[in-house]
C-alpha cells in the first residue's frame, strides 16, 4: 500500500510535468489551458504512450495506483467546481436577461434537437456505440445535453484573455455561458437521477429528493454560509476557520449528491452556487484562491485517468465519420443556434458572430458530463471515446476565430469599443480573470 501510494505521487509530478513541458506549444498555438490538460491525457494513454513496447500506461498506472489517483482526481474536482459555482454571478443578468435568454435558449435548442435525431439514428443504425443499459429516451436527451453544453471556465479564459471582459461582447458571452452551465448540470442531475432510480416508479421519488436537496441549499445552507461570511477577516489574512468550514461543506454536499444517486461534482458545483456573492473582498480572495488553485493544480490527475481509457487509434473510419458528425452537430448547430437567434433580437453582425463563436467551447464539465454517462451506461468506450475527440476538436478553433474576428474592421466597432458602464465593467472582469485563471 505504501509503494502504491509513493508510485501516485511520483504519477502526479509526471502529470503536471507533461504539462509544463507542453505549455509553451499550448501557448504558441493560443489554446487554453484545458486542451493542454486533455493532451496530456490522450498522451498518457493507449492513443500514445501505449504504442510504445512494453505496456507503459500499465506499467506507469498499474490499476492499484489508479485506485488512489481517483480519490485525488475526485477531490481536485470537488475544490473545482465549487470554484466555478462560486464565480457564477447571476447579476450578469441584470438588465440583459431578455438577451441572455434568447441567445442561450437558440445556442442550446438548436444543437439539442440535432442531437436529438442523430441519436435515433445512433440506435436504430449503430447499436454497438451506445450503452447496454439505457433506453433510446435517455441517450437522445443525455446526447442533447452533452453537445448543447458550452464551459464557462474555458469562455471566460479566452474572454480574458482577448480583453473582453469589460466589453458588452464578453459581458453578454460569459452571461450566456453561466446560462448554459447551469442549464446543462440541472438536465445532468435529472439524468443521473432518472437512469440510477432503477425504474419509472422510483423516478419521481428520486426528483423529490433532488428537489429537497436543492431547496435545503438555497434556504438552509445558504443562509448559514452568509453568517459564516459576515465574520471579519483575521490580521494575517487567513481565516483558517471558514476554509475548514467550506472545505467541510463542499465535500459533505458532494456525498450528499452522490449519496442521492447523482455524480459527486454536482454537490460541489450546487455549494458553490450557495454562496453568498456579497462577501467582503478580502476574505473572498483569501478563501476562494487556495480553493480554486488546489483544483486547479489536482484537476490534471482527473484527465490523465480519463485519457488512459481513450485509444484514439483503435477508432476507425466509422468512428472518425462519427467524430465528424458530432462536431457539425455540435459546432454548427450551437453557433447556427445563437447567432440566429442574437440577431433576431437586434445584436449587431460582429458582435453576434463573436458570441456564437465562444459558446462552442468546451471543458471540463463536459468531460465530467461524459464520464458520467459512461458510468451510469447511456453510452459505451467507444461512444465516450468519439464524443471527447469531438469535444477536444470543438475548443480547438474557437479562441484563433475570436482574436481573428476581434481585429476585423467591421467587427472592432460593436465587439472591442462598446464598453459597459463602470459597475459592470467591474463585475465582468472580475469575473472573466478569476474564471480564467480557475481553468
Amino acid at each position: 500500500m505504501e509503494g502504491s501510494s509513493s508510485t501516485a505521487l511520483a504519477d502526479i509530478a509526471t502529470i503536471l510535468l507533461i504539462g509544463l513541458a507542453l505549455s509553451p506549444l499550448r501557448t504558441r498555438l493560443r489554446q487554453p489551458v484545458v486542451v493542454g490538460e486533455i493532451a496530456v491525457g490522450v498522451i498518457l494513454g493507449p492513443s500514445v504512450l501505449g504504442l510504445l513496447p512494453g505496456d507503459l500506461p500499465h506499467v506507469l498506472f498499474p490499476p492499484q495506483v489508479r485506485e488512489h489517483l481517483s480519490v485525488i482526481a475526485q477531490l481536485g474536482i470537488a475544490l473545482f467546481m465549487f470554484a466555478v459555482g462560486w464565480e457564477l454571478d447571476l447579476k450578469q443578468l441584470n438588465g440583459r436577461v431578455r438577451t441572455v435568454v434568447a441567445v442561450t435558449a437558440a445556442s442550446v435548442a438548436v444543437p439539442f434537437a440535432l442531437a436529438v435525431a442523430l441519436a435515433a439514428v445512433l440506435a436504430a443504425r449503430w447499436p454497438r456505440l451506445i450503452g447496454t443499459e439505457t433506453s433510446p429516451v435517455l441517450l437522445a436527451v443525455f446526447l442533447g445535453i452533452a453537445l448543447s453544453a458550452s464551459a464557462l471556465s474555458v469562455l471566460a479564459r479566452i474572454v480574458g484573455e482577448n480583453q473582453l471582459q469589460a466589453t458588452r461582447t464578453g459581458a453578454m458571452a460569459t452571461a450566456c455561458g453561466a446560462l448554459t452551465e447551469i442549464t446543462a448540470w440541472c438536465g445532468v442531475a435529472c439524468i443521473a437521477s432518472v437512469a440510477r432510480s432503477g425504474g419509472s416508479d422510483h423516478v419521481l421519488l428520486s426528483l423529490a429528493e433532488l428537489a429537497c436537496y436543492a431547496a435545503a441549499m438555497a434556504f438552509v445552507i445558504r443562509p448559514l454560509l452568509r453568517r459564516l461570511l459576515r465574520r471579519p477577516v483575521r490580521a494575517d489574512g487567513h481565516p483558517l476557520l471558514v476554509l475548514l468550514t467550506l472545505g467541510s461543506g463542499i465535500l459533505l454536499s458532494a456525498w450528499t449528491t452522490s449519496w442521492l444517486g447523482m455524480h459527486a461534482v454536482i454537490g460541489a458545483f450546487a455549494f458553490g452556487l450557495a454562496m453568498p456573492r456579497d462577501a467582503a473582498e478580502e476574505l473572498r480572495h483569501a478563501v476562494e484562491a487556495p480553493m480554486r488553485h488546489a483544483g486547479a493544480l489536482l484537476v490534471p490527475v482527473f484527465f490523465a485517468l480519463t485519457g488512459l481509457s481513450v485509444d484514439i487509434g483503435g477508432l476507425g473510419s466509422g468512428s472518425l465519420v462519427a467524430v465528424v458528425v458530432f462536431l457539425a452537430v455540435t459546432w454548427g448547430g450551437k453557433f447556427a443556434g445563437a447567432r440566429l437567434g442574437a440577431r433576431l433580437i437586434g445584436v449587431p453582425r460582429g458582435e453576434a458572430t463573436t458570441v456564437a463563436v465562444l459558446l462552442n467551447t468546451k471543458g471540463l464539465g463536459e468531460v465530467l458530463i461524459l464520464t458520467l454517462g459512461r458510468d451510469l451506461g447511456i453510452i459505451g468506450d467507444r461512444l465516450f471515446t468519439v464524443l471527447l475527440v469531438t469535444a477536444f476538436a470543438a475548443t480547438l478553433p474557437v479562441n484563433p476565430l475570436v482574436r481573428r474576428l476581434i481585429r476585423a474592421p467591421d467587427a472592432a466597432s460593436p465587439v472591442g469599443a462598446v464598453a459597459l458602464p463602470r459597475q459592470q465593467q467591474d463585475a465582468a472582469a472580475r469575473s472573466g480573470i478569476e474564471e480564467a485563471s480557475g481553468a
